[in-house]
């Protein structure tokens, strides 16, 4: 997200997901829909199948500042027997798992960020009260840092932001440093639809502006 560190972006992210880079001359919003959310599926949530183009535009705000980032899958590369998702993001490419574990940041080729083991922003299926635990190592040029991060599903709610009105899950992320995050999971964007933390003194919040799926096979 462009109105942070890249350390602090990794807490976000996708994906992680929250990191640099204001999206000049994006589209405008689509408007809200105006009817009910469409019910969430019956049952746990598995994890999406993310698609080259699919493509999601975010409004934010951190403190004073806001604006619009956008991201989109550009790739999907296997790596040492692993497969990510590359997702772009300003002049930067993100790595995940097919599970949305925030693995890496890349840019011009070179590792600029990545977290052993990958950051686990969901746990598959999501199921209400799962809980889970990652503890990591945040690796930069600055230095490296220990993670020890807890994780909770808490259940559905319905969330309305630019983009329209869904049926999300709600999750919550603790961790031992002054950091924290809430952020609902749309099946119907394949990620999050609103997300709401803190960074030290700092508050941010993403809000889904527009979601462009990649076409699929009917």
């Amino acid at each position: 997200m462009p109105f942070i560190s890249l350390r602090s972006q990794l807490a976000l992210v996708a994906v992680a997901l929250v990191v640099t880079g204001c999206a000049a001359g994006s589209p405008p919003p689509v408007p809200a829909d105006a009817g009910p959310a469409r019910p969430a599926p019956a049952g746990p949530l598995v994890a999406p199948d993310w698609r080259i183009g699919d493509r999601w535009v975010y409004e934010w705000t951190s403190g004073k500042e806001n604006g619009t980032k956008t991201l989109e899958v550009v790739d999907v590369r296997d790596l040492d027997g692993v497969r990510y998702y590359v997702v772009r993001l300003g002049d930067s490419e993100h790595y995940y798992t097919p599970a949305l574990h925030w693995a890496a940041a890349v840019r011009e080729g070179r590792v600029e960020a990545r977290m052993l083991p990958p950051l686990p922003w969901f746990a598959w299926p999501l199921v209400p009260g799962a809980r889970w635990a990652h503890q990591g190592r945040f690796e930069q040029r600055e230095g490296v840092v220990a993670y020890d991060d807890r994780f909770a599903v808490i259940g559905p709610e319905t969330v309305e932001v630019p983009a329209g009105r869904y049926e999300a899950v709600k999750l919550v992320r603790e961790t031992n440093r002054r950091d924290a995050d809430e952020y609902w999971y749309a099946p119907d964007v394949r990620w999050h639809a609103r997300w709401l933390g803190r960074r030290g003194d700092v508050q941010f919040e993403e809000r889904l502006r527009e979601y462009r799926p990649a076409p699929r096979p009917r």
